[in-house]
């Protein structure tokens, strides 16, 4: 059983900070954070968030209904939660509270966005997220009790993610389609105006639960190249920088005047295979593929020695579920080139890899080329924005595509929705009874150790079928201006409510 635990409001405070944008001067405009991010998001409503890129922005505009620590503890948000039973949870909202457009956060509308995210025709992530429920109920005014069909282990930790971000229902029904880029919701930050690859101006919101956030305006700029975001980092022109190249590191860890922030993240850098047709419908090409790359030339050439070689979806950061013994031949290609000729493949396999137009992508994408091209395959590149993403891998418009994943604090986070049978992360089309069984079991098994049994024999399945390109769990690589004070989380979301000038 959950028990109720109380999260002290953080008092806001008032930061003066000089601001440049776009390397030209503007007058003194105290109280502006410019973060530099890696690409736009592409939609501002948390029920169909499914790109890695929302990361950056999901946070500040939203706030979900239980709140994750950096490290990983689950504390109450806008709602405390309580389990009566194994699968009975009851959600209890703070009084007073609304969305930025004034709409009460009451019962009524807790229970509006369950309703949205589970309705099929919404097509929402969330809804395999949420797992077995069977009712969702506004037992009070302030209360809602959620009854499942049953147990789900990881419950709480999807109520602090998406799934928990509550919006205005009062909006959702305004907006219609235009809700996606006009969202509503309850976060430290509401929105101000969105113009789509050149800036998303957020301020801060009087009515947030904590208290007003202590810097008044966020403006995110998508900067695709890194150079050029650690550029406008050190001249000022954004005091806060995403996705720091990782050759660029020790440079801004010796800056005076920077800030260098690491840890080991959730996620994973991976390819999905398109397991539903030519040549990736054969297991034995994946698996000469995998074969023929190795992740740790990758891990040393394109993240300098950061993170860490990945063989799974799984990473050392979630220790009790991590699976050390998956240690399988990577960057073999004579073994790829003897996988091949067993199946029956003595002509070159042409296929093509998908990557975003960033550097470091290419410069993996050129590696895997290279590495490939040994042992039998001819690849070619094909680099595409990166808020076509998530298009392309929904649509399987691909031979291998990038897909990465920025990580849960649960294993079911990172394995359910990639390897179940009808999983929305499922790009590969991956088709296993085993593990779809595996996955399925381990989410209402509420004992770790037979959970971690369960999904250690899941990702050995997965590690013989290769139905994705495991490449490096990446580390949380973020910089700022020493004078910002702010937190990190192993996801890499940011959540500027607890950032302030010094």
């Amino acid at each position: 059983m959950l028990r109720r635990t109380l999260l002290k409001s953080l008092a806001a405070s008032a930061a003066l900070p000089l601001v440049l944008r776009h390397g030209t001067a503007f007058a003194a405009a105290p109280d502006v954070l410019d973060v530099a991010i890696v690409s736009d998001p592409v939609t501002l409503d948390p029920a169909l968030m499914a790109s890695f890129f929302e990361l950056s922005v999901q946070y500040n505009l939203h706030e979900p209904l239980l709140h994750v620590t950096p490290d990983l503890a689950i504390e109450p948000g806008l709602a405390e939660l309580s389990a009566p039973d194994d699968t009975t949870y009851v959600l209890t909202l703070k009084d007073g509270l609304t969305f930025h457009d004034g709409t009460a956060i009451d019962a009524e509308a807790v229970k509006a966005n369950f309703d949205r995210m589970l309705d099929p025709a919404t097509g929402s992530p969330r809804r395999s997220e949420l797992g077995p429920i069977a009712s969702v109920e506004a037992s009070g005014p302030l209360e809602v009790t959620i009854k499942l069909s049953a147990p789900y282990a990881p419950f709480a930790g999807v109520l602090a993610n998406r799934a928990g971000m509550m919006v205005s229902p009062k909006a959702v029904a305004d907006l219609g389609a235009d809700f996606a880029t006009k969202a509503v919701g309850s976060g430290p930050y509401k929105l101000v105006s969105w113009n789509k690859n050149s800036e998303l101006v957020l301020e801060a919101f009087d009515g947030y639960w904590r208290g007003k956030p202590a810097i008044g305006r966020v403006v995110f700029h998508p900067i695709s190249d890194e150079t050029v975001r650690m550029t406008n980092l050190r001249s000022g022109t954004v005091q806060l920088a995403d996705g720091v190249a990782p050759q660029l590191v020790s440079q801004v860890e010796q800056a005076s005047d920077l800030t260098m922030k690491q840890r080991p993240g959730l996620g994973f850098n991976a390819f999905s295979f398109n397991n539903t047709r030519a040549p990736f419908d054969k297991a034995a090409v994946r698996q000469a593929f995998v074969t023929a790359v190795g992740p740790q030339v990758i891990q040393r050439a394109v993240y300098f020695g950061t993170g860490s070689v990945s063989n799974g979806p799984v990473p050392p950061s979630i220790a009790w579920a991590y699976d050390e013994t998956l240690d399988p031949a990577r960057g073999d290609a004579e073994k790829a080139k003897s996988i091949l000729s067993e199946a029956g493949i003595s002509d070159p396999v042409e296929v093509s890899v998908t990557v975003t137009n960033s550097p470091l992508q290419v410069r993996t994408a050129e590696i895997i080329q290279a590495q490939a091209g040994q042992a039998g395959f001819k690849v070619s590149i094909n680099q595409i924005d990166p808020t076509s993403l998530i298009t392309v891998l929904r649509q399987k418009d691909f031979d291998l595509c990038m897909s990465p994943w920025s990580g849960r604090s649960d294993p079911d986070g990172n394995m359910f929705n990639y390897f179940t049978k009808d999983g929305p992360n499922n790009f590969a089309g991956y088709q296993s009874d085993a593990v779809d069984g595996l996955l399925k079991k381990a989410r209402t098994t509420l004992d770790q150790d037979e959970r971690a049994t369960l999904y250690k024999q899941a990702q050995e399945t997965i590690a013989e079928d290769a139905p994705m390109l495991f490449l490096t769990f990446p580390s949380t690589l973020q910089a700022s201006v020493a004078k910002l004070d702010w937190m990190q989380w192993p996801d890499g979301a940011l959540r500027l409510q607890f950032a302030k000038f010094s």
